[in-house]
């Protein structure tokens, strides 16, 4: 697998880093990463996109990988960020689709992009915390994490940064301890050497210049969207498992109950790593 680093200038003088891969004269669908991860995210199969005729190109969000940090950046900031992306590289209309806390950016650019995306799927993807019951089915480990994001950003950004040099200090005790708090499925997906190989790869890379994109992002994750997903006039895929212990199919019931138009895919077993086998699936729903 191969990595080509590229960037473009955004208006604000930032730079926003990404990749690509696939057919890079396909259709184009943007993929948004989870977190922490980065603009490496891809399956490790890319015959997979090759043959659906896909480009699919995955940035950076900011202060992550070699995107530059944006201070005080809220979620309907990152729309912004893709529309120019897409401008620099003559990209008209598009897909979209987001993994786990890629989600709410999703559903943001779904919002305010309407007339430049063909259709979204969300793949475990984050609904808002700010409702009632909005932790229902989260394992006890991930709860606990999801509530330590509401501290201050000040007081996340040194325990991150433990996390984040532990990550890079010794990658593959990081993997194991990622699978402890995972769903069986996930953790037979984690034994697969090409997967691992690259969650070892991405993970990192998300704090290469420090935690303070990470802390800056889970504050983003546990804030108010901004806006209404019934507002979102896109049509919205949403991809949920019965057993994934973070992001629970009731988040994404929330969604379905909210966003005028849906195609639901309520799976049973898998978890919070099942994107890589619907890769195909999800990507070709988006076509």
């Amino acid at each position: 697998m191969t990595f080509e680093d590229k960037f473009a200038q955004l208006k604000d003088g930032r730079t926003q880093a990404y990749t690509e891969h696939g057919d890079l004269s396909g259709k184009v669908v943007f993929f948004i990463h989870g977190n922490p991860s980065s603009r490496l995210m891809r399956h490790p199969d890319e015959s997979i996109v090759e043959n659906l005729g896909v480009r699919v190109i995955t940035p950076d969000r900011p202060g992550y990988g070699f995107s530059d940090f944006q201070p005080k950046r809220k979620l309907l900031d990152f729309p912004d960020d893709i529309a120019q992306l897409a401008d620099s590289l003559g990209i008209d209309k598009f897909g979209i689709f987001g993994v786990s806390a890629g989600g709410p950016y999703t559903c943001a650019c779904a919002y305010k992009l309407s007339e430049r995306i063909t259709k979204a799927a969300l793949v475990s993807g984050s609904a808002p915390f700010d409702r009632p019951n909005a932790y229902e089915g989260i394992s006890d480990t991930w709860r606990a994490a999801f509530k330590m994001s509401t501290w201050p950003e000040w007081l996340l950004r040194p325990l991150l940064a433990i996390q984040a040099n532990s990550q890079k200090t010794d990658p593959e005790k990081a993997v194991d301890a990622m699978a402890l708090i995972m769903s069986d499925a996930d953790k037979e997906v984690l034994a697969r050497p090409e997967i691992r190989e690259g969650v070892k790869l991405r993970v990192p890379e998300a704090t290469r210049n420090g935690a303070r994109g990470w802390a800056r992002e889970v504050k983003v994750l546990l804030s108010p969207w901004g806006f209404n997903p019934a507002d979102i006039q896109v049509p919205v895929h949403l991809w949920y498992w019965e057993e994934d212990p973070a992001i629970p199919p009731q988040m994404g019931r929330y969604l379905e109950s909210l966003i005028p138009e849906t195609i639901p895919h309520f799976l049973p077993g898998g978890g919070h790593l099942s994107i890589f086998d619907h890769w195909g699936e999800i990507i070709e729903g988006l076509l």
